[in-house]
């Protein structure tokens, strides 16, 4: 996109504010638009279609329904979730973010379950260190298939028979294994992966049976499916692992163990009846699903689906609350909306530079829709999760850039008369935008599943400590949005301009507010910034001290009440954890740019590099520190 600002006036080039287009601007800005809705258009089509590289959905698959298991709650980490959020959870240990035969999570679980020997030759385990699959690689190179190789270095998947049953791969895993310090949490996530999947992990973590019985409360434990007692599908010979008698087990053939088949336990509290009618519908469901009889499978889902609501209706969760939780996962969180998000920036870009009101209100268009579908997702998963959503990394990050979105629909009223409008929608879409991408493409570190809050949250000081610093974080993104525009301005031959008023007085001057006595701003200088229009450096350069000078009070803020949190959590104020440093560093960066910008010659240019490098500041100390240094607020 060709875009030009006026150096030599004192407002944009462009087609006027009436919005009128012709010539070669009118085409290139056309073929811009096109070139957006055709890789929207693109990438909509590459998410809706299975992955190449792992297949479809067999026959089976496809004729299975599970949805009434949708509505049935699993008893996990504390929690009641719903079943489709708890195979998601447990099959993300497994393949990590892919779907294994573009299968849905629940269908995975159950096969894993009841026909774990189709998965024993399958690339379904996930690596997750690129390093240590390199080093897999190269101990396979020239043994294992050169496409199949490839495929493990870009996607992480292989087997278990490989990764269990080639000795040179188990030897360098073992080695890793010494490693305390650098390789060998690369190497328990993989035999977390290789445990996770065993049948008999997959059944002892299915808490699906409420408790029963008049002395049952919320307090008591859920239990396992397999007190029901019912044998796993398989062959007599081997009834807890089928044909093969090592298939769905960590360890490598030719290791002797023993199979046990479960019995029938009596479940405390629940009418024996009940509980035979219970163990009827999980064999005939197990078997169905061993012998592919998808209609049988339905039939037995449906059952299990209202006789474990009958166990204990007044202890069991809202039906709608476990179909909302499943809605919201089959969803993938709603992070698919940046999407929508970019299409609000590239047609607010348009219509700024190029002051196209069609362009902007389109844009603005966009936005809106992005924020109300942002919005349904932030409250659908404040309903499931009972607590308001921010007690983890993706939580944090999804809810911060709700907040630049808020911040926008509150700010652009004011702005709506100046040379400021559309700008505070345009940041909040960037860093929306760059919020949801990361949280759809890195599912691994920001996991989207929904736990309990750590006991040390559970207190006031989380919403406001935490709320008020990531709330100014998203104005330090947004800040280095308006301080990019301003260098790119300064790139291509603007003068050295800023706001003389400052931000504020220059927002309220440009859309007719009065200043306020005493408010620092004379009354010449307002009438002279309402009288005329101000240039593309003074819009960016107020844009960027409005959104620096909110941030900077409320960095202050935050720092200060999370002190007060330490002290009383922690019994002390300030430690010195490496996330209270840089915390502080972002901060001091912030005061420098007040003291540097009163003594500089070029204003907006200091502003400008400092906002992007408190950005850069802040943005360290969100990732790095929290997932490579550890410490007391990190994820490492």
């Amino acid at each position: 996109m060709n875009v030009q600002l006026s150096p030599r006036s004192d407002r944009f080039e462009g087609p006027g504010d009436a919005g009128g287009f012709g010539g070669r601007r009118t085409i290139r800005v056309w073929i811009v638009a096109a070139a957006i809705v055709g890789m929207l258009s693109w990438t909509v089509a590459r998410r809706l279609s299975a992955r190449p590289d792992m297949g479809r959905p067999s026959a089976f698959a496809q004729a299975v329904d599970l949805s009434p298991l949708s509505r049935v709650a699993v008893h996990s980490e504390g929690r009641l979730k719903s079943f489709d959020s708890f195979a998601d959870q447990m099959t993300r240990y497994v393949s990590g973010p892919h779907r294994v035969n573009g299968q849905s999570a629940a269908f995975t679980y159950f096969d894993l379950m009841f026909r774990p020997d189709r998965y024993e030759r399958a690339d379904v385990v996930f690596v997750k260190s690129k390093p240590l699959r390199m080093l897999i690689a190269q101990r396979l190179s020239g043994r294992l298939d050169g496409a199949r190789l490839a495929r493990f270095e870009r996607t992480g998947l292989l087997s278990p028979e490989v990764l269990l049953g080639d000795h040179e791969v188990h030897g360098l895993l073992v080695r890793l294994s010494r490693d305390a310090v650098r390789t060998a949490k690369h190497v328990e996530q993989i035999e977390t992966a290789l445990h996770v999947r065993t049948p008999a992990l997959l059944t002892e973590n299915l808490r699906v049976i409420p408790p029963a019985g008049a002395g049952a409360s919320a307090m008591t434990p859920w239990t396992g499916i397999a007190m029901l007692g019912v044998p796993p599908p398989r062959a007599p010979a081997d009834a807890a692992h089928g044909a093969d008698p090592h298939a769905g087990h960590d360890h490598p053939p030719g290791v002797e163990h023993d199979h046990p088949v479960g019995a029938a336990t009596p479940i405390p509290g629940m009418d024996p009846a009940q509980q035979a009618a219970l163990a009827d519908a999980w064999r005939d469901f197990s078997q169905g699903w061993a012998a592919e009889d998808a209609a049988r499978v339905n039939a037995a889902a449906a059952r299990l689906d209202v006789l474990l609501h009958e166990v204990n209706p007044a202890l069991y969760p809202a039906r709608e609350r476990l179909a909302w939780e499943s809605r919201y996962f089959q969803m993938n969180n709603f992070t698919w909306v940046w999407l929508i998000y970019f299409a609000s920036v590239a047609l607010l870009l348009m219509g700024i530079v190029y002051r196209w009101r069609p362009a902007r209100l389109a844009g603005v268009g966009f936005f809106m829709l992005a924020f109300g579908l942002h919005t349904a997702s932030l409250a659908l998963r404040w309903y499931v999760s009972g607590r308001w959503p921010n007690s983890n990394m993706f939580e944090a990050v999804t809810t911060a850039a709700w907040f630049g979105g808020a911040f926008a629909l509150l700010f652009e009223p004011l702005a709506r008369r100046s040379p400021m409008r559309g700008l505070f929608y345009l940041t909040s879409s960037a860093a929306s935008m760059t919020a949801l991408m990361a949280a759809d493409f890195l599912p691994l570190q920001l996991n989207p599943s929904i736990g309990n809050k750590m006991p040390v949250l559970h207190d006031v000081w989380l919403y406001i400590h935490t709320n008020v610093i990531i709330f100014s974080y998203v104005l330090i993104a947004m800040a280095a949005g308006t301080a990019t525009l301003y260098l790119l301005w300064r790139l291509g031959g603007g003068r050295p301009d800023y706001a003389k008023a400052g931000g504020v007085a220059m927002l309220l001057a440009s859309s007719g507010a009065k200043a306020a006595p005493g408010g620092g701003m004379k009354k010449g200088r307002a009438a002279e910034i309402a009288e005329r229009r101000a240039s593309a450096g003074e819009v960016f350069d107020g844009a960027t001290m409005i959104l620096m000078e909110l941030s900077f009070v409320l960095l202050w803020a935050g720092t200060v009440m999370g002190a007060i949190w330490a002290d009383h959590s922690w019994g002390r104020p300030w430690g010195w954890d490496p996330k209270e440093v840089f915390a502080l560093a972002t901060f001091a960066i912030y005061a420098i740019l007040i003291h540097v910008r009163i003594k500089v010659r070029d204003k907006g240019l200091w502003t400008a590099w400092l906002a992007i490098l408190g950005c850069a500041v802040m943005i360290f100390n969100w990732t790095v520190i929290n997932f490579v240094i550890t410490g007391l607020h990190s994820y490492a």
